[in-house]
């Protein structure tokens, strides 16, 4: 392509650049056809699943994200919400020396009394 005449401040005309781009637009359209058409590439299906998968990704990662920081109190609440300790109704007076203990269990106060006593202290 030849220029019609001098241009002044050295600049290309707009009808040459317009040529000049609409001529490498086509003919980067004719080399990707021909080596998309080689690779045997099924490009149109492709360009139509991709789109609708990455919204669909790009707004679940949206959704996903928080919009203000968890307080501590919130926090601690969820943490200890219906993890109280359940009461103790299996409880039984300790016949030995009638302090309350756990049914089926020995007596803590009695147990340790017995490792006290002068017979479990001697050495054998």
């Amino acid at each position: 392509m030849a220029l019609a005449g001098p241009v002044p401040g050295g600049r290309l005309s707009g009808l040459v650049l317009g040529r000049s781009v609409a001529t490498i637009s086509t003919a980067i359209q004719a080399w990707s056809s021909r080596s998309l058409l080689s690779a045997s590439i099924p490009l149109p299906a492709i360009t139509v699943i991709i789109p609708g998968l990455v919204s669909d990704i790009w707004e679940g990662i949206l959704k996903a994200v928080p919009k203000k920081k968890t307080s501590h109190s919130k926090k601690r609440h969820r943490q200890l919400a219906g993890k109280a300790l359940k009461d103790v109704k299996a409880v039984n007076q300790c016949p030995g020396c009638g302090k309350p203990k756990r049914a089926h269990t020995l007596c803590p106060y009695c147990v340790a009394g017995s490792f006290n006593a002068p017979a479990m202290l001697k050495k054998y």
